[in-house]
């Protein structure tokens, strides 16, 4: 019991500035390796990524110029899929704001059951056609903007794990603090230390993502849809810890 109030109550009850630098570590860490597991094992079934909206908007803008309408279409499809997830993740939390760890283990839930829509799909319907494999990719669009969506509301905007731009941009700026850091002690001008959590932080999404992303598409090269089934058992086991948490004790 007192396990669970430590960790359960700091990963999936508290939301926003509340949070520990330890809970946004292991909730960065685990979520981080989970979109990149879907991302590249994605890319492997369906040769597109969905983990982010940049590249979609990108391919809507050459769909558009090469007049293929039908492409478009499924482009900006991924857009609104994305942002679909990100509405009905945000939906569920605001509707669920006394009981904050059981809205989040609700979302995590509605999220393996994307994937696992997607997997049946893909392993039942075995497409060639580029549109075909489209119409799949957008249930990972759904399912990532869902997880970006709940990450955020849940970090309050610190924790980002389904692209990893912001995250080597701010390491490349935490990098920089550190060298003027470490520079100007040897001066008469010192500067202020940069945050060791932040940069830990930052540390730790970019290898928990690119771990992730390495296993997906190794993983997916090998067995196909079915290895969607990693990413789903580490949801619904996240899912599943937040909903026990969020029932020994009403939030508050």
């Amino acid at each position: 019991m007192r396990l669970e109030r430590r960790y359960g109550s700091g990963v999936f009850r508290h939301e926003g500035p509340s949070r520990s630098a330890t809970s946004n570590g292991i909730l960065a860490g685990y979520l981080a390796l989970i979109a990149g597991f879907v991302n590249s094992g994605g890319f492997v079934l369906l040769r597109t990524f969905t983990s982010h909206v940049t590249g979609s908007i990108g391919r809507l803008a050459n769909d558009v110029a090469a007049t293929d309408w039908a492409a478009a279409t499924l482009a900006a499809i991924f857009v609104v899929a994305f942002f679909g997830g990100a509405f009905v993740a945000s939906l569920l939390i605001e509707s669920q704001r006394r009981r904050v760890a059981r809205a989040y283990g609700l979302a995590l839930l509605l999220e393996a059951l994307a994937l696992v829509v997607f997997a049946v799909i893909a392993s039942a319907a075995r497409f060639e056609h580029a549109r075909a494999l489209d119409a799949q990719a957008a249930i990972l669009c759904f399912a990532m903007g869902m997880q970006n969506s709940l990450v955020t509301n849940l970090s309050g905007a610190v924790v980002r794990t389904t692209h990893l731009t912001g995250v080597v941009t701010d390491l490349g700026i935490e990098a920089s603090r550190w060298y003027f850091w470490f520079v100007s002690r040897r001066s008469a001008v010192g500067s202020e230390r940069p945050a060791t959590a932040k940069s830990a932080l930052l540390v730790t999404i970019l290898i928990t993502f690119t771990a992730g992303a390495f296993s997906g598409a190794l993983l997916t090269a090998h067995v196909g849809p079915l290895a969607m089934l990693v990413p789903i058992v580490a949801l619904l086991m996240a899912a599943g810890y937040a909903l026990v948490g969020g029932s020994s004790e009403r939030d508050r």
